[in-house]
């Protein structure tokens, strides 16, 4: 019922998860991400708890990203209807789609990144994305994801069609690089791909850029951001 890219940028160390669906808020379900650990997107019938655990068995275990999902997976007595992608923060990747997720189903695994998606019109979904996110190290990563999942739908997509899609990335701090969400939208893709590019400069939306850390920033950034908003009129 979904189809995602999760992706690693070998730049600067970035993780993220970009994400469609043809249900509501599809960003409140599908991306378990934090900063120095992994990305995941797990979706099909998707159970939280696969990504919760699998970061927690990494933070206190020190496990890799792929020999924790193996674990819960295992402990997952609903694993044959999961399907999950993730990405460490050592550049790991791994896949996994169970045997009962909706046709068709799958994913692929590329050398930083994981395409996967269910109920789609066919393969050519999840090798577009992954073909794309990796041919275009350049990216910012952001862009990189959402471009990938376009091209994703390009080629067919989720077979039912669009309505909510969504981006989380982190860099080095535990406060997202970059989240957003459209939630209800019949273009859900194009909007969220729009809302990526208009705000590519903002240091409130991409908070990384304007709050790197817990210590505050000096008061000259406030001002000259405060000013800038006066200048559009917002402030």
């Amino acid at each position: 019922m979904t189809f995602s890219i999760t992706g690693y940028d070998q730049r600067t160390g970035m993780m993220g998860v970009a994400v469609a669906t043809r249900y509501w808020a599809v960003g409140a379900r599908v991306p378990y991400v934090s900063a120095g650990l992994a990305a995941l997107a797990v979706q099909a019938y998707a159970q939280p708890y696969l990504g919760y655990d699998t970061l927690r068995l990494m933070r206190e275990r020190g496990l890799s990203g792929p020999e924790a999902l193996e674990q819960v997976l295992a402990a997952d007595p609903g694993r044959d209807w999961r399907q999950v992608g993730l990405v460490d923060c050592h550049g790991n990747c791994y896949g996994y789609t169970g045997s009962e997720t909706a046709p068709w189903s799958g994913h692929t695994v590329g050398a930083s990144s994981v395409g996967a998606g269910n109920m789609l019109v066919g393969e050519e979904t999840v090798m577009a994305m992954v073909a794309l996110f990796e041919a275009h190290p350049e990216l910012d990563l952001p862009e990189r994801l959402v471009a990938a999942l376009q091209a994703g739908h390009a080629v067919g997509g989720d077979r039912r069609g669009q309505q909510s899609a969504a981006v989380f990335v982190v860099h080095r701090e535990e406060a997202p690089y970059l989240d957003l969400r459209v939630d209800d939208h019949p273009d859900a893709i194009a909007e969220l791909a729009r809302l990526v590019a208009v705000t590519s400069n903002d240091p409130l939306v991409r908070s990384a850029r304007f709050a790197s850390g817990r210590a505050s920033p000096p008061v000259e950034d406030y001002l000259a951001h405060k000013a800038q908003l006066r200048a559009q009129g917002l402030a």
